[in-house]
């Protein structure tokens, strides 16, 4: 069992400069890094050389039927043909939000941002090509991370003389953080995942570093984002899970869950105070855990790789073990609507659902021989999901 500890949270002042994002690359290691070449086609933002895995001959047909039905998961939003400048099908989806089942926004690589209506797809101009890691939507304004040195915001306070804002309204912000509480240059430690909860004053993010990396939490001021890190450099680095979490969610503003490498998952309460407290837990494995999600302050789902899946059930010490998983593939991300109805998507076009009872394998219709890795889930009512991966965007039935 890991020991918990206390953290205190610095206030938030001074400015830093905005960096700048060299790689446009997805977080994973695992995915290529494309060679210079001429500039890509469509977006251009590419975060694998292809946007899907190629299964070879088919062992998994009966998960992957051809025609869409009223239970299967179909390809549907700006990859689809039928939305002109739309994505290129190289582009990865890092991540997906919404307010509601008309109001849904998917981000990815190299500039990627598009919008449902409820009715259609919309692409959206940022005005650059850096790859967003994060999506804050506000109840009267939209904020695109795609690091914690520089943001795209819309709808926002600005300071005069900023450079004028994109064809659609997004002007680039610059967070300033408080004196020794800046984070490292992009170079250094990547975002890779952002949360806030509806109506929150703090946006927390995280980044990852081998000698960089943390936990930190941003707010809008009257002209700016306005950021602190919520465990100090020395404390991160002198615990090595820090610099390594990959996902966050909590079941209100002020409870939430990371989860990281080596299996770590670390509870934070007292979220929207001064000082925070983190407490570590045990998850049962050393695996890495890529995603997790908060059904409420007494349960919570934790995915990762190989298959891994953990459930929180209030134990004030530990995870359980769910041990009827369906796939031994990686499992990138999770979200649900309530204890009954979760999502888990992962590598190979894999998609599983948990409906209070056990775990099972979704079917995805219309994707042909192609197996891209999904890597962003979002889920705005029962029934109502959103997947996002290399190349496609997934609904069910593709409609929503």
């Amino acid at each position: 069992m890991r020991v918990g500890w206390l953290i205190l949270v610095a206030g938030v002042a001074a400015c830093t400069a905005g960096g700048i994002d060299t790689t446009g690359l997805a977080d994973d290691a695992s995915v290529p890094v494309p060679e210079p070449g001429p500039p890509p086609v469509a977006d251009g933002g590419l975060d694998a050389e292809s946007g899907s895995n190629d299964a070879g001959p088919c062992t998994d047909c009966e998960y992957f039927p051809e025609t869409c039905t009223s239970d299967v998961l179909c390809p549907n939003g700006p990859f689809a043909p039928e939305h002109p400048g739309g994505f290129d099908k190289r582009t990865r989806i890092n991540v997906i939000r919404g307010r509601s089942q008309s109001d849904v926004w998917v981000a990815g690589a190299l500039g990627a941002l598009a919008h449902f209506d409820g009715a259609s797809w919309r692409r959206e101009d940022l005005g650059t090509r850096e790859s967003m890691r994060g999506l804050w939507l506000r109840d009267s304004s939209e904020i695109s991370l795609p690091f914690l040195q520089r943001a795209y915001g819309r709808g926002v306070s600005l300071p005069d003389g900023g450079p004028p804002p994109s064809a659609d309204g997004w002007s680039a912000l610059a967070p300033s953080y408080a004196a020794g509480q800046a984070p490292p240059g992009a170079g250094s430690a990547q975002l890779v995942s952002a949360w806030a909860a509806p109506g929150a004053e703090w946006l927390w993010c995280l980044a990852r570093g081998i000698s960089a990396g943390g936990i930190w939490r941003l707010r809008q001021g009257s002209t700016t984002l306005e950021g602190s890190a919520v465990i100090p450099a020395s404390t991160c680095n002198s615990s090595p899970w820090c610099r390594f979490m990959s996902s966050v969610h909590g079941a209100s503003a002020d409870e939430l869950w990371v989860v990281g490498e080596s299996g770590a998952t670390v509870r934070i309460t007292n979220a929207t105070g001064a000082t925070p407290t983190a407490k570590e837990f045990d998850s049962q494995t050393w695996t890495a855990l890529n995603g997790v999600w908060a059904a409420s302050a007494s349960e919570a789902w934790a995915v990762g790789v190989m298959g891994t899946i953990r459930h929180y059930k209030g134990d004030p010490a530990q995870w359980d073990v769910v041990s009827d998983v369906p796939t031994h593939v990686d499992l990138n991300a999770v979200w649900g609507s309530s204890s009954t109805d979760v999502w888990a998507v992962g590598d190979e076009g894999v998609v599983l659902h948990y409906d209070g009872k056990s775990w099972s394998r979704v079917k995805v219709a219309g994707l042909g021989a192609e197996r891209p890795n999904l890597t962003a889930v979002w889920v705005a009512a029962g029934g109502h999901v959103w997947v996002g991966g290399e190349g496609v965007v997934l609904s069910l039935r593709g409609k929503q």
